[in-house]
């Protein structure tokens, strides 16, 4: 898989845990670090992704 698929995966599982999070009315302060650290990670992964393509 492409950086970027992996980036997009990512964005797509913390927009899914925040959703989850929301309905059940359980958005606490781990669900708010697991979706941090899934954002961050896609963003290093798209980055990632888009140094090697430039370079």
């Amino acid at each position: 898989m492409t950086p970027f698929y992996v980036a997009g995966a990512l964005l797509v599982v913390a927009q899914a845990t925040g959703i989850y999070a929301l309905l059940t009315k359980r958005a606490d302060f781990i669900f708010s670090l697991v979706m941090l650290c899934m954002v961050a990670a896609a963003l290093a992964s798209g980055g990632y992704g888009a140094y090697t393509q430039l370079h």
